[in-house]
């Protein structure tokens, strides 16, 4: 076990929370290792009853006042993600309450100096930032734990009303297959996180929420989610010759052009890249694809090829007749109130199972690093 002193501050939209007074927080070396190999690292009792029951009732108080913001993602159990705008119910979805708002660039209520529980938010987001600060070390990202600008880091309090529910998604994609926008922010989403902050004598077997993550069977041999800036987009299944579970990474920017793309895994003393494909086009090569088309036409060595998995099967008409993964295992986490989960937020696919009568609550976000720089040659293809 690892002791982190939280003595940090936190700089959030804008403020700078306090200095905490010295506090400990554990947080398991295997934890470390989990997120660093593609799983979702479980801490429970991160934060107190106390802790929980005071930030819940902050939260509670916020959405009774109406300082939440709906974002009509979430489905409604009964339609299965169904957009039906006819029988939407506000108090069905999934609300938050951001510290960023990014379609007014300006700061949310989450660090409001004014409303609610103001000490209590800025205690958590100074528990946060010495979690932020031992992830980057422990998992060699220094780009985590750099000063955090008006989007840099996202934190809010969530809460999903009953019955709601969502999909399986990934939290960060490669900037090829974000279009144009992909290169035009200066950060990315690097760690997921999320402490739930449910009332004592949350089921789960009856109150349902739980988070559905779809880890590898066989754990990564190599750390996930980059490689100097390169996101990965898939993997290779471990064989009999090879009995490794190997990431594949997407160079989305060959000879300094953007479009210009090829995949590669890490040679076995991880000291450079193994190159999959030749060249080969984003557009429509991203765009038009399935885990078929690249284990049979851009990856030419079938004995590669045929191992080839996407995290994510690009969506399309037919993406829910393609076969399942089966490299891929479920672990659900049931969301009971202190615990802490956090992941990678490339690699790992997850959903959240929907509710059954009970409101769930928690507070949750996203580490960022810089990603890469927009091309200086060539043009960008999409």
């Amino acid at each position: 076990m690892r002791l982190v002193v939280i003595v940090a501050g936190f700089f959030l939209g804008g403020r700078s929370a306090p200095r905490s007074s010295l506090a400990l927080s554990v947080l398991p070396d295997s934890a470390v290792r989990t997120i660093d190999r593609g799983g979702i690292a479980v801490v429970k009792d991160f934060l107190s009853p106390s802790e929980v029951s005071r930030l819940r009732a902050d939260a509670r108080d916020l959405y009774d006042d109406g300082r939440f913001i709906v974002d009509a993602l979430a489905g409604y159990g009964a339609k299965a993600g169904a957009k039906d705008k006819a029988g939407f119910d506000s108090s069905r979805d999934r609300a938050v309450l951001p510290a960023y708002v990014p379609s007014k660039k300006r700061d949310g209520p989450f660090v409001s100096s004014t409303l609610g529980d103001v000490d209590g938010r800025r205690r958590l987001t100074s528990t946060i930032a010495a979690l932020r600060s031992d992830l980057a070390r422990s998992l060699d990202r220094p780009g985590l734990d750099t000063p955090d600008g008006g989007d840099n880091h996202e934190i809010s309090f969530t809460r999903f009303g009953p019955g709601a529910m969502l999909a399986r998604h990934v939290d960060e994609h490669h900037e090829e297959v974000k279009g144009r926008a992909g290169w035009s922010r200066p950060t990315r989403r690097s760690i997921s996180w999320l402490i739930y902050l449910n009332e004592e004598g949350w089921d789960a077997e009856s109150d349902g929420g739980q988070l559905r993550t779809y880890e590898r069977r066989v754990p990564s041999a190599y750390p996930v989610g980059s490689r100097d800036g390169d996101l990965q987009i898939g993997w290779l299944k471990p064989t009999s010759d090879d009995p490794r579970e190997r990431p594949v990474f997407l160079d989305g920017r060959r000879g300094g052009v953007s479009g210009k793309c090829a995949l590669y895994v890490d040679s076995d003393d991880g000291g450079r890249n193994v190159y999959l494909t030749k060249e080969f086009d984003a557009d429509p090569y991203l765009l038009l694809t399935s885990d078929f088309f690249v284990q049979n036409l851009l990856i030419t060595e079938h004995n590669l090829g045929s191992r080839f998995h996407y995290l994510e099967q690009p969506k399309s008409g037919l993406t829910a007749y393609l076969k399942a993964d089966p490299g891929e295992r479920t672990k659900d986490v049931a969301p009971l109130g202190g615990t802490l989960v956090a992941f990678d937020s490339v690699a790992l696919p997850h959903e959240v199972l929907p509710t059954a009568s009970r409101e769930r609550w928690a507070a949750s976000g996203w580490f960022h690093e810089r990603q890469q720089p927009a091309p200086a040659g060539g043009r960008i293809i999409l």
